[in-house]
């Protein structure tokens, strides 16, 4: 008895050699207040994570958010104007218009199981992706990503289903269909789950001389929501990044779309960035870069409009997304203190299409600034805020109100 005591003993000790694990909660609590809307959204977070020494890791990650709204009046946009913008879905908010009625929201965040040996590696899982210019699919999907390291460069191939994802985290908005079930209020699972879709890719990574990467990518998307908008889309991108010894980083790319819809008609799209971005010279840690980027709009019964698998607002407030646009962006960000962090965007946004009726193509500016102060480890505040211009184009109507947004969040970790 003596001896198998001594053995659980020397077990309970080497448990600690043999796997590691740990959790924690994240109170997370951001308030938003802009054109006729405000809002306050008070999330709980706990987490999860182990991991051995066979390469094996878990982590797990859940939301559960009580969203609070309120509206002057009842509009078709959160911005209080409806913006004639490609990509940006119109809500229907009259289903929780007021305080006296939080819409309770649970959603599980990041889940994935990991196995890595070497340079070798399969995640499965709700698992992080983005895509190589970051402009088709971007944020947590369903699936499983294999990796592992080549003579040529870094490869990874993976499969992705979007019908589990909460749909305004997902924001799959690809047809006219996709944008009215994103609109519909939370009456049950299906009015919660995104438009269900599955997509496949692989990507090489490949270095360039000592500085510099080549980025290969295809993707491929299959409309599962079996209606008669069904859409699928193809999508071929290539990217370079050039690094200086001054530490300046050039960047640019190019995609291009193909799409087939339920009738067997055949669209192609396409889109482009480019990038600067450098340290400032002098004795304050800064950074500037400048971002073009371009979208096709539609153009003929061959070339439309480009459309992504997730609709990500190109803007702060501006609610456009990567279709059917163009934008020049300036980003300044700067450590003030160790513990504080500050960031300024100057953007104009145009449309690569003419549409009839409108007075021209450019839908104007946008300024925003936001801080970051994080004195602890487990404390990080935030607070941003700016407008958009829209007087300094000529796609909305004279007179159209500037629209204004302020945003502060509180991120507490236990």
């Amino acid at each position: 008895m003596k001896k198998l005591a001594l053995v659980f003993i020397m077990f309970a000790l080497c448990v600690g050699f043999v796997f590691s694990s740990d959790f924690g909660l994240l109170l997370d609590q951001n308030a938003e207040a802009e054109n006729k809307y405000y809002s306050y959204t008070p999330a709980f977070i706990p987490w999860f994570s182990w991991h051995n020494r066979q390469g094996m890791s878990v982590y797990f990650s859940g939301i559960l958010s009580l969203k609070y709204n309120n509206y002057d009046a009842p509009q078709p946009s959160p911005t209080g104007v409806e913006p004639k913008v490609r990509g940006s879905p119109l809500d229907d908010i009259s289903d929780n218009d007021g305080l006296r009625k939080p819409l309770l929201l649970p959603e599980l965040s990041r889940f994935y199981f990991t196995w890595q040996s070497g340079q070798t590696s399969i995640e499965a899982g709700r698992v992080d992706y983005a895509d190589v210019l970051g402009q088709t699919a971007s944020g947590l999907f369903d699936g499983l990503r294999f990796q592992t390291a080549t003579p040529l460069g870094g490869i990874s191939v993976g499969a992705f289903y979007t019908g589990l994802l909460y749909k305004e985290t997902a924001k799959i908005l690809m047809t006219a269909n996709d944008a009215a079930e994103y609109a519909k209020p939370l009456e049950s699972f299906s009015d919660y789950c995104a438009s269900k879709r599955l997509f496949a890719f692989g990507r090489l990574d490949m270095p360039l001389l000592e500085y510099h990467n080549l980025f290969f990518e295809v993707l491929a998307q299959f409309d599962l929501n079996g209606n008669d908008e069904k859409l699928h889309s193809q999508y071929t991108q290539l990217a370079l990044e050039f690094f200086t010894k001054n530490n300046m980083k050039i960047s640019g790319g190019f995609v291009f779309e193909t799409m087939e819809n339920a009738y067997n008609d055949f669209t192609a799209a396409f889109g482009a960035l480019a990038a600067f971005e450098t340290d400032m010279p002098g004795s304050l840690n800064d950074r500037l870069k400048i971002t073009a980027k371009f979208s096709s709009g539609p153009m003929d019964e061959t070339f439309t409009g480009f459309m992504p698998l997730s609709s990500v607002t190109q803007g702060m407030i501006f609610p456009g997304t990567f279709s059917g646009i163009w934008l020049a962006k300036v980003n300044y960000a700067v450590r003030l203190l160790p513990s504080l962090f500050a960031e300024t965007n100057l953007s104009y946004f145009g449309r690569t299409y003419n549409e009839t009726g409108s007075d021209g193509n450019r839908y104007g500016g946008e300024i925003w600034a936001s801080l970051a102060w994080q004195p602890l480890e487990d404390i990080r505040a935030t607070l941003g805020g700016g407008v958009f211009l829209p007087g300094t184009g000529d796609v909305y109507p004279a007179g159209t109100d500037t629209m204004w947004k302020i945003s502060a969040g509180l991120l507490l970790s236990f």
